[in-house]
């Protein structure tokens, strides 16, 4: 076991402090540290805390201090929100007297440019110096709602949760806290990483991984730097709780955007999702998502399958839940008749309760939210139970002024008589594992709704969102059920011989290629006309010729590449025509290949990374349709056989229009052998098999490119 392996980790440290030394805080409450400060003074946090100030004696009640010599105690945690470019002579006097641990607010360092990556540098070696460990610098701070440690912006004011998150921007951890606590939405634990110059949001991951309070994950993510490492500490985590990820710096504009705001350099959206799918991490198209789809998952047990039950007093939202559940995955089976009998005697006549079980328009609510719902939750033929439209008081509140006309009765007793018990429904998850997940549009006035925020049940204000909230949690099922295989980021031990820098040929590429277990076409080099026409012939035709002059990428767009030629006069044509464009190069003859379907299999080196392994529709139009999909080197068995899958043009790898399904074990050896060739030679920048032509099911590269730097 390595020696990184056995350390503690850092971050619980830093999450579970005895005393902190806030320095940068002053009397000014308009002042971000005095803000901060006072957040952590008024939390429920039962450890010390002081401050360290070259001025006053006393800071916001509490003792002051100029010399950290003087300290009552040398503290567990520093928190600074300090002059930029005082911050490392600072963080200088806290190590010297013992500090470990510290939480640097500070912005101004590598975001900036060069002069601020200069001081970041100054800072790193300073920490280097004292063996401290540091979140940030330019962070908004972290949450611990289980001990009250509360070093951000904003006050914390709910009850803990067990939703865990680490997050890139500041904003999504503390501006976000009031709109969370209106959805009922609870923080386990929360880190701002900042620049992660020090600690990173691998280290925070792994951490959160551990923490018994902490149920599902959540990350904001502009760039990692640490991207292996992400692999392997992500693919251990997710195998005990789901994570969910909000990756933004895929675009230009979106990576120019994290390159200024935490120095966070960004990789192309298509590796990503590659990169979290091998990972085992849900990837959110929007911070609502991210919320959204935590707060589930945080709250509620994972299906046991994809069946789903509707149940709802209104056929539109019915019918939006069930159209979502079909697009992403989840199905809603008709009920059995046995099932269907039980329930229609707590329903009109007119009333379904096939699957959408719909109600239609009642104030009856015995039914709706005590005997069916546990009916299904009760059945075997659901694996989760959708619902829409559980209200009390709300309805109530909106025609209260036509009542009043009618009945003498006040606001407060009216909707007091409506307000329903829904504690036997809100149990039902946990009874029988199985989660439940609603949505409402009355979300902020209904006491029903309120009562789901107040027991963290999943409650959302659109049927559309509530089915994404369940689909994730079917995914987070499916994820655990995994196998598991670790996966290797120690990428240093290159058995191969070094490769002679250039383009290779494709003939010495494909041979290169074959030793690893890729299948390529029957084809000989040549190097005079006498030569390419005894080749042909011992091949058969029809052939193809290639002419392969040095360090040529691209020999189509050059004339070098002509097919399908039937005979010998043909063949003689395409050698003279090559004599034109390049003359005396070697040419390669080799036997046409003929298949209906081509695809692309290559290997691109990302920083961070390392050689990622690409599949895709292949072909001229391969740039044009830009249908591929990543994964990281090495390739397991499961994620080469499910790559295919993240395709859009994925039905194309099954059978089609009288064509066998394309040999899947044998896609699989081409991709991770790619895959060993770029573990092998790390020299080689690029691998491009294109096209990879599938005949009779049987992928076989009829041309290949390797780069060599």
């Amino acid at each position: 076991m390595s020696q990184e392996a056995v350390q503690p980790n850092p971050v619980h440290a830093i999450m579970h402090p005895r005393s902190v030394v806030v320095a940068g805080a002053s009397n000014n409450f308009m002042k971000m540290g005095a803000i901060q400060a006072l957040n952590l003074l008024n939390s429920t946090f039962a450890g010390e805390v002081f401050f360290y100030h070259p001025k006053d004696k006393i800071v916001l009640g509490r003792p002051a201090y100029a010399d950290p010599a003087a300290f009552p105690t040398v503290p567990d945690l520093a928190l600074l929100v300090t002059p930029t470019r005082v911050t490392p002579r600072v963080l200088d006097e806290l190590g010297a007297v013992g500090l470990r641990y510290a939480v640097i607010v500070t912005a101004g360092f590598r975001e900036m440019g060069p002069e601020g990556a200069k001081l970041e540098q100054e800072l790193l070696a300073v920490a280097a110096r004292h063996g401290i460990r540091f979140i940030g610098p330019n962070c908004i701070g972290i949450l611990n709602a289980h001990n009250g440690l509360n070093l951000t912006v904003a006050p914390y004011r709910q009850a803990p949760g067990h939703l865990g998150l680490i997050s890139q921007s500041g904003t999504y951890v503390a501006q976000t806290i009031p709109l969370l606590h209106e959805r009922g939405i609870r923080y386990s634990q929360a880190l701002s990483v900042g620049n992660a110059s020090n600690i990173d949001e691998v280290d925070c991951l792994d951490y959160l991984g551990d923490d018994p309070d902490t149920k599902a994950i959540i990350m904001y993510i502009e760039g990692i730097r640490r991207g292996r490492k992400f692999i392997e500490v992500a693919r251990r985590v997710t195998r005990r709780k789901p994570v969910v990820a909000l990756y933004v710096g895929g675009s230009a504009s979106g990576a120019r955007s994290g390159l200024s705001h935490t120095g966070s350099l960004g990789g192309p959206d298509v590796l990503y999702n590659g990169i979290f799918e091998q990972a085992g991490v849900m990837r959110a198209a929007t911070v609502t998502e991210m919320f959204d789809w935590g707060h589930a998952l945080a709250n509620m047990p994972a299906p046991r399958g994809r069946r789903m039950a509707i149940i709802t007093h209104s056929g539109g939202p019915a019918t939006s839940m069930a159209d979502t559940c079909e697009k992403l995955g989840l199905t809603i089976p008709e009920l059995s008749e046995e099932l269907q009998a039980m329930i229609r005697p707590h329903i009109e006549p007119t009333a379904s309760a096939k699957n959408p079980v719909d109600l239609t328009f009642t104030m009856e609510s015995d039914g709706f939210i005590q005997h069916i719902p546990e009916m299904l939750f009760a059945s075997d033929e659901v694996d989760g139970v959708l619902m829409h439209g559980v209200m009390d008081t709300g309805f109530a509140d909106m025609f209260f002024d036509h009542i009043k006309k009618l009945v003498a009765i006040d606001h407060e007793t009216l909707l007091s008589t409506l307000k329903m018990d829904l504690s036997k429904l809100l149990a039902l998850p946990q009874q029988y594992g199985k989660p439940l997940v609603a949505s409402t549009f009355l979300f902020t006035t209904d006491h029903a709704a309120q009562t789901f925020r107040a027991n963290s049940t999943p409650l959302y204000t659109s049927p559309e969102a509530a089915v994404k909230a369940m689909a994730a949690l079917a995914r987070s099922g499916e994820i655990r059920q995994r196998p598991v295989n670790d996966f290797a980021t120690d990428i240093t031990d290159h058995p191969g011989p070094p490769l002679p820098t250039g383009v290779m040929d494709e003939f010495a590429a494909k041979r290169l290629l074959a030793e690893y277990g890729v299948p390529i076409t029957d084809e000989e080099l040549t190097y005079s006309r006498e030569e390419t026409l005894a080749a042909a012939q011992r091949l058969g035709y029809p052939v193809v010729l290639k002419g392969l002059p040095p360090n040529v990428a691209h020999k189509t767009e050059a004339g070098l590449v002509h097919l399908g030629l039937a005979d010998a006069s043909a063949l003689q044509r395409a050698w003279e025509a090559i004599e034109v464009v390049a003359p005396g190069c070697p040419r390669l003859v080799a036997r046409m290949m003929k298949g209906q379907r081509e695809l692309v299999v290559g290997m691109t080196r990302f920083a961070g990374f390392g050689p990622c392994v690409m599949l895709g529709i292949g072909g001229v139009f391969t740039e044009a349709i830009k249908d591929v999909s990543f994964r990281c080197a090495p390739v397991d068995d499961h994620d080469a056989v499910t790559m295919p899958d993240s395709l859009r043009l994925k039905n194309l790898f099954g059978e089609l229009r009288g064509l066998p399904a394309v040999d899947r074990k044998a896609l699989v050896q081409i991709i991770q052998a790619v895959g060993r060739l770029a573990l092998a030679h790390p020299e080689i920048a690029e691998i491009d098999i294109n096209p990879l032509i599938v005949v009779k099911g049987r992928p076989v590269a009829v041309d290949a490119l390797i780069v060599v730097k």
